[in-house]
């Protein structure tokens, strides 16, 4: 990548962030950076006194078992893909206060995904969102030269509040998952874009439901049953014009068009629909997407889990993750129309996603820089 291309990149548009949540972690604890025996220094020397909210736990970077969380001052140790936490003992009676069933079910793996959207909310209350924090998120943010950002998951009404009442209000849009939506005052509602739904886990917690286990065996699961999908996508459809959901892997992109398109014949449909993630799509669920006019929104930074993710990818899923040009060429898809670019937070650098599109681990994940720069565009 050359600086002139570097000059080149204008503001843009980032389609996939979390705005409230990222915001009330500005400032708070991080372990990104860190390796184990540092980690381990910074978790000792917090308070003692008060819930302690940590940001940035990669696991294939640290590993922190229950005998390295033994003794240590409350903390609710946050996993860099979101998906995934981990408590230590102290933490546990003052989570009970706020959440008991999260205290109850804090080393349950499959209950974290279930209840994913209630932790995204717990996480951001947690931590603590205010104006102060916000303005220095998007300060940040216009620092890396992302202009404007869409929360796809809006903390509450309180989070609401604080966007709708910054200078940065129309800069930020807001789609909220359905628990949220349902307590959303009118106002916010009519301000969303639409409901969010989670229909599988994470590379970082090999919880997406790809098409065979990761390395060393774990399958991934998709959230919802099939009629339990469906039952949450009709009351969406009746509360809100708009559906973004949540699909890494094949198996929960297939459900997403399999559930779409039952609902499609009984007349329920939705003003816009986008998958979001879609990092294992084939061709042919592509070329449903497309004939179903579905927008995907993607992340080209997430080509370099195909790299970052060696440990837990078999050398198919390398290959085959985030299949971009496969999805322009073969499939149709046009970047800013029906294809969209976010970050997803991880990182929100756009410099850092644009090496990854113009020098890919694989050929299929390249993008040019005008292609780049469109995805990062439009309204969808």
């Amino acid at each position: 990548m050359s600086g002139d291309e570097l000059a080149r990149l204008p503001f843009l548009n980032d389609h996939h962030s979390h705005v409230s949540l990222y915001a009330a972690f500005e400032g708070l604890p991080d372990l990104s950076d860190l390796d184990k025996v540092a980690a381990l220094t910074l978790l000792r020397s917090l308070p003692a006194d008060r819930l302690n909210v940590v940001k940035g736990w990669r696991t294939d970077r640290i590993d922190l078992g229950n005998g390295d969380l033994a003794d240590l001052p409350p903390a609710l140790i946050v996993n860099s893909s979101l998906h995934g936490f981990s408590m230590t003992p102290s933490a546990l009676p003052l989570a009970a206060a706020a959440w008991p069933e999260l205290a109850e079910r804090a080393g349950d793996a499959d209950w974290g995904e279930r209840n994913l959207p209630g932790l995204f909310v717990f996480y951001g209350k947690a931590a603590g969102l205010d104006a102060a924090k916000l303005e220095s998120f998007m300060d940040r943010m216009e620092s890396l030269g992302l202009w404007s950002l869409e929360d796809m998951t809006l903390a509450g009404e309180e989070a609401f509040e604080i966007i709708s009442s910054s200078r940065f209000a129309g800069r930020i849009t807001v789609w909220a998952t359905i628990d949220v939506y349902r307590d959303l005052s009118s106002r916010a509602r009519q301000s969303c874009k639409g409901v969010k739904l989670f229909l599988d886990g994470s590379l970082g917690a090999k919880s997406a439901a790809l098409d065979a286990p990761f390395a060393g065996g774990n399958e991934g699961r998709l959230l919802y049953a099939d009629e339990d999908l469906e039952s949450k996508l009709s009351e969406i459809a009746g509360a809100s014009g708009g559906l973004a959901a949540h699909a890494i892997g094949h198996g929960a992109i297939e459900q997403a068009l399999r559930c779409l398109r039952r609902l499609d014949r009984e007349g329920i449909r939705f003003d816009r629909v986008r998958l979001e993630h879609v990092q294992f799509i084939s061709l042919e669920q592509a070329r449903r997407c497309k004939d179903l006019g579905i927008v995907l929104s993607m992340q080209p930074n997430f080509n370099a889990d195909s790299k970052d993710y060696a440990d837990r990818l078999v050398p198919r899923h390398r290959a085959e993750n985030n299949p971009l040009r496969m999805l322009i060429d073969e499939a149709g898809f046009v970047p800013g129309r029906d294809l969209v670019f976010g970050t997803d937070g991880m990182p929100h650098d756009p410099e850092f996603a644009l090496r990854w599109s113009l020098s890919p681990e694989f050929e299929g994940q390249r993008l040019s820089f005008q292609e780049f720069v469109a995805g990062y565009g439009g309204d969808a």
